[in-house]
């Protein structure tokens, strides 16, 4: 009788302030925008937000415990090297992603040009077909630190399977 795989959830949310001066990225892509977010790394909120739901799943902690913003190791990270570093942890474990969905709140800029970009971004870092990718934008409709412009935040779930007989 074949073992029926092993099934993990996991979210993920982050929240940075908006400042001038600092490139925009979100998913590892470089929105043209006149502002960046503030952080120790490149202050990527979205991979922020994967890595937490991947963590949380495999009940691995959090992105400050792995990467802690104390830590001069990190300063301006590259968040798509962060995110390769947990995801291949993870699958040399035997974890395999079946899907992620996300979504970015932010007042501006609008992100609906940029959401197949991030996607394929996120499918390429990830390794896995598109079709298991879905990136999601809304904005703060001017209510909050988001409407006012003051803080993009992202939320991701993820679904994760991993072989019963997979040691960890």
């Amino acid at each position: 009788m074949q073992e029926l795989p092993v099934f993990r959830v996991g979210e993920g949310q982050d929240t940075h302030r908006t400042i001038p001066g600092r490139p925009l990225i979100l998913g590892g892509i470089t929105i043209d925008c006149d502002f960046g977010l503030d952080g120790h790394s490149d202050a990527d909120v979205l991979l922020h937000a994967i890595i937490d739901a991947l963590l949380g799943a495999t009940g691995r902690g959090d992105i400050g415990e792995w990467f802690p913003n104390t830590s001069n190791d990190w300063k301006n990270a590259d968040s798509t090297k962060l995110l390769g570093h947990v995801w291949e942890q993870l699958t040399q474990d035997g974890w395999k992603l079946q899907n992620l969905d996300c979504t970015i709140c932010a007042e501006h800029p609008r992100l609906g040009q940029w959401k197949p970009l991030i996607r394929q971004r996120l499918s390429d870092l990830l390794k896995i077909g598109t079709d298991c990718v879905n990136v999601k934008a809304k904005s703060g409709e001017a209510v909050g630190p988001v409407g006012r412009n003051e803080a993009i935040t992202a939320t991701a779930v993820v679904l994760l399977t991993r072989t019963p007989n997979t040691e960890i």
